[in-house]
């Protein structure tokens, strides 16, 4: 009688443990999307001042959905005098839906990102936060 109730009782405990990992990893991937989104790939190019992103490969690892990116680019210089240093920020949101658990290339017609120079070159790219999409 007694180990059955000592069973129960850790059964009961192991069970509340797992259930509060699973709703722990939940919060952190509504809280920190940019933990579980990464960038691979990117192209922008200047069309009069303007940034165009395109071709952008975006994976997420979350086991939930995300919509509408804030993501930072850095640009770099191209002149001769401060080739590659950081000239420029310009922070924009990415109108893409990302489904849980997918990688995937993303604005193949492009998409306006911000302001830009054509002597600018984009070096990187960071995601700030995105929008959970939740149950």
């Amino acid at each position: 009688m007694r180990m059955t109730i000592k069973t129960l009782i850790l059964l009961f405990s192991f069970c509340n443990i797992v259930g509060a990992d699973e709703t722990n990893s939940e919060k952190l991937q509504i809280q920190h999307p940019e933990w579980y989104i990464k960038i691979s790939e990117f192209n922008i190019y200047s069309a009069r001042g303007v940034g165009i992103i395109h071709h952008v490969t975006i994976e997420n690892s979350a086991d939930i959905a995300y919509k509408n990116l804030k993501v930072r680019v850095r640009y770099k210089s191209r002149s001769y005098t401060n080739y590659g240093t950081v000239v420029a920020t310009e922070t924009g949101v990415l109108p893409v839906t990302l489904p849980p658990n997918s990688k995937k290339t993303y604005l193949e017609g492009g998409a306006v990102l911000g302001a830009t120079s054509s002597g600018f070159e984009a070096g990187s790219i960071e995601v700030l936060s995105a929008v959970p999409i939740t149950r």
